[in-house]
């Protein structure tokens, strides 16, 4: 069934696109208004409404009456405690639509979309104005507000999909295609810097605007972490083994000095570290340039 809200999205998807024949869709045409964009507005909201609270009951929502499940005050800030929707971007990418100004193009749909009345997201009041008194509010149906609200819809399905791209090479990472399917949208990728030491997740800057991001497969990184710490642990021994013998030294009375520290420290990493250390920086080199990835939904995991 994860498809059935997929599919209703893509027709609304093409119907829109098919407005784009008639209509040169830019920055000045944002305002154009008519029974049909409405139409696709009111079609389009009702699916956010419909999506939001299966998305509100199969992420750990609480059952209520149908009358007081409102699809914004309680479903979308539901899911957006859980996911910060609020804050995820969505990028205009269809070439059949000529924006330019970046306000038109780079889009945060669900912002204000678990507010209601005058603080709500605009495709939302323009919805509700249209539904209650299309004749009079038939300019509310406008270009602009379907194309928020499609975007709100587009990245609710995202979510209800929860589709991900599983071990794939470093090569591969690079070409992953951002729309995820969409003809007329494309998200942000948070992108993956290195492998800290310590094994934890590098957020960068914009990790809370990304509907994506990539993560490590988790059997290549274990591979990696284990070489890293067998090369970490080399050194502790050596560390400890230099400390047990500047502690004998000092039992004796002997002056422990950075000479003797320096010399020693030598000594210990010709016996101990340089026997091994070759084929552990062999080891470490081979599971970093073979490390997997995969790209999964931001659930604000971390």
């Amino acid at each position: 069934m994860t498809q059935l809200y997929w599919q209703v999205y893509l027709n609304l998807e093409r119907d829109f696109l098919s407005i784009a024949d008639t209509i040169h869709i830019n920055d000045k045409q944002q305002e154009v208004y008519s029974m049909k964009i409405a139409d696709l507005l009111i079609r389009t909201v009702i699916e956010i409404e419909a999506l939001s609270k299966d998305l509100y009951l199969s992420n750990g929502g609480k059952m209520m009456d149908d009358a007081d499940m409102y699809f914004d005050t309680v479903c979308m800030e539901h899911l957006n405690n859980l996911w910060k929707l609020d804050q995820k971007i969505v990028s205009v990418v269809s070439p059949a639509i000529y924006l330019e100004k970046e306000e038109n193009i780079i889009l945060r749909p669900l912002f204000k979309a678990n507010k209601r009345g005058t603080s709500s997201a605009d495709w939302n009041k323009a919805y509700q104005a249209v539904k209650h008194n299309r004749v009079k509010e038939l300019s509310k149906g406008s270009i602009k507000h379907l194309l928020h609200g499609l975007a709100a819809l587009y990245v609710l399905n995202l979510y209800y999909r929860n589709e991900s791209i599983k071990d794939i090479s470093s090569d591969d990472r690079t070409s992953v295609n951002p729309s995820f399917g969409s003809s007329l949208f494309a998200v942000r990728i948070h992108e993956l810097i290195g492998l800290k030491v310590d094994g934890t997740y590098h957020k960068r800057g914009n990790y809370d605007e990304c509907i994506y991001l990539e993560d490590h497969e988790q059997n290549s990184k274990r591979i990696a972490m284990e070489a890293v710490n067998a090369l970490n642990d080399l050194h502790n021994n050596a560390a400890k083994k230099l400390l047990h013998m500047a502690q004998e030294k000092k039992e004796k009375g002997e002056e422990v000095t950075m000479e003797w520290i320096q010399q020693e420290s030598d000594n210990i990493y010709n016996d101990l570290i340089s026997i091994t250390y070759n084929k552990l920086e062999k080891r470490i080199y081979d599971s970093f340039s073979n490390i997997r990835y995969d790209i999964v939904l931001n659930k604000q995991q971390y």
